[in-house]
């Protein structure tokens, strides 16, 4: 898939509805905007220059006709940015710099696609389970939180009628596993029994150190892995390098910018 090229544009709320931490968001845009599941818009819209950066959010779904276009995001409210974000309504105007970064991806061979998101990480994981879903792929969703309050609303999981492909993961056993996701995956990777040549890969975001245990778990495997990575952002498309990561360059370290040459990378790219 083509990675889109970005653009800022005015957009106007349709409904950004949700109760509790939880919200989604669908934007009017002038024209239909081309993403790949991992990219994200830099987003503002309250009035006022405080705080004074824009927020980076995960693009669900984008779409439109006859010369307009829609975008969509579902996010949790987790910091003074988000906050305000929530508190919008139809009809209010909002700014948005999309598509930005470098996103999940697919491989064309025939494989199993595990998707892992910790913690506010689902935002990235669902629009990969959207495609996925849409290319009739055979996937699972592991989805962590600390309790089960802090998990996303089960509707918004693409797929997620399916039965056995979403597996909840909690540290407190209130919902799904007593656990948390790195544990699951690891359980699940323990009961995996190919039966020809590995044919998983595994599409991840969370934090960081959850995304240091799917790669150790995995690589040794011979396990694709993708990682998204999450970092403060300033600019959001590389002018700024203030939300670079490590990674190796050949038997040297370097730096990549998570806006620019990220969010997602190879997990064997990183220096964890």
């Amino acid at each position: 898939m083509q990675q889109g090229s970005p653009r800022f544009v005015h957009g106007k709320i349709h409904h950004n509805t949700g109760s509790g931490i939880f919200y989604r968001m669908e934007v009017a845009i002038p024209e239909r905007i081309d993403f790949v599941p991992g990219q994200f818009a830099m987003v503002s819209g309250w009035p006022g220059n405080d705080p004074l950066l824009p927020r980076p959010l995960a693009i669900f779904r984008s779409g439109g006709v006859r010369g307009k276009g829609t975008v969509e995001f579902v996010y949790k409210v987790v910091g003074r940015g988000t906050a305000l974000l929530s508190g919008l309504h139809a009809g209010d105007p909002i700014a948005l710099t999309l598509p930005l970064g470098h996103g999940f991806e697919f491989p064309g061979e025939d494989r199993s696609w595990w998707l892992v998101g910790g913690g506010v990480g689902f935002s990235s994981v669902f629009p990969a389970a959207v495609a996925l879903d849409g290319q009739r792929a055979d996937f699972e969703i592991f989805l962590g939180a600390r309790t089960r309050d802090q998990l996303p609303p089960g509707e918004w999981i693409p797929g997620g009628s399916v039965p056995g492909r979403v597996h909840l993961c909690t540290d407190d056993g209130t919902a799904g596993f007593f656990g948390t996701v790195a544990a699951a995956l690891r359980d699940r990777i323990d009961r995996w029994r190919p039966t020809g040549p590995a044919r998983v890969a595994i599409l991840a975001c969370g934090p960081r150190e959850m995304l240091k245990v799917v790669a150790e778990l995995a690589l040794p495997l011979d396990i694709r892995v993708q990682v998204s990575l999450e970092s403060h952002m300033a600019c959001g498309f590389g002018v700024c390098w203030g939300c670079v990561t490590a990674v190796w360059d050949g038997e040297k370290s370097g730096y990549r910018r998570v806006c620019k040459e990220g969010p997602v990378f190879d997990a064997r790219e990183i220096v964890w």
